[in-house]
């Protein structure tokens, strides 16, 4: 059976339980304030190490309902080139913090459409989907996960994914969430990068997917997660999301890092 090992921990979060499990608590207490009226049906949530983007994540992951019994998690690949959607065999992604188990069945389901694939060497070394993992361990109970790694940016495939899924999710009717994991702009001066980042948040909040492509592809605004948020968006809007409320943003400037070259984050919430 498919086990994959953490790639990144004692690098982008602490490798020991316990001070995993503090690092997570301080900054989802911080975020405390930001539990809104609302039903979420995904979140967006950067994938920086958790000192520069934990606080940020913290305010998406505090949005999400504990009754959640499954999360499709969307992620870019930032080491392995393929186009498409890249899934792993039925198994377990592992954290320090424990197993978390990969529904099988809609793994196998999505693995018959012809743009998702199973790609274990897309799953191997990737930060962007492992680091939202603890998160969800420390606010929901017992869950599965579907995880995605997206190497599109191709707008009509993307839309082609979220259909692929929407289907396979509805079959059991688990109460699902959709994590998208992205980070914005990179190294920029702090000031360029809100006003480059600003762009792309208020394309979001539109919840016009064609908007978030447009924004990128004119260069006005940066995301190495444009795939997974185009797809994402698609997804939650089938899900029944008809909104999208930002939650929070800031910049490795503002949290543990220079302002010559930072890199932004935020945390948005799509709700019916």
């Amino acid at each position: 059976m498919y086990r994959r090992k953490p790639a990144v921990a004692g690098s982008f979060y602490p490798s020991n339980p316990e001070r995993l499990g503090e690092m997570l608590d301080a900054s989802l207490n911080e975020a405390s304030g930001n539990v809104e009226q609302g039903d979420p049906v995904g979140v967006v949530s950067p994938h920086a190490g958790y000192v520069y983007s934990g606080p940020v994540a913290a305010y998406a992951f505090r949005r999400i309902d504990p009754g959640v019994e499954r999360a499709v998690v969307l992620a870019p690949s930032h080491r392995v080139r393929f186009n498409g959607a890249a899934l792993v065999p039925e198994g377990y992604y592992e954290t320090p913090l424990g197993s978390v188990a990969i529904d099988g069945t809609v793994s196998g389901v999505l693995d018959r459409l012809d743009c998702f694939t199973v790609l274990k060497e897309a799953h191997e070394l990737e930060h962007s989907l492992e680091v939202q993992l603890p998160f969800l361990q420390r606010v929901l109970g017992r869950f599965s996960i579907v995880p995605v790694i997206i190497g599109t940016t191709d707008l009509d495939l993307c839309r082609e994914i979220a259909e692929g899924l929407h289907a396979a999710l509805a079959a059991d009717g688990a109460k699902t969430a959709v994590i998208i994991s992205t980070d914005l702009s990179h190294y920029h001066p702090y000031d360029d990068a809100r006003v480059m980042d600003r762009r792309f948040i208020d394309a979001v909040a539109t919840m016009d997917e064609a908007m978030v492509k447009e924004v990128i592809a004119s260069g006005r605004a940066e995301a190495c997660g444009e795939g997974p948020v185009m797809a994402g968006m698609a997804l939650c809007k089938l899900m029944g999301a008809t909104r999208a409320t930002v939650l929070t943003y800031a910049n490795s400037g503002d949290t543990a890092g220079g302002r010559d070259q930072v890199v932004g984050y935020f945390a948005a919430a799509f709700e019916k």
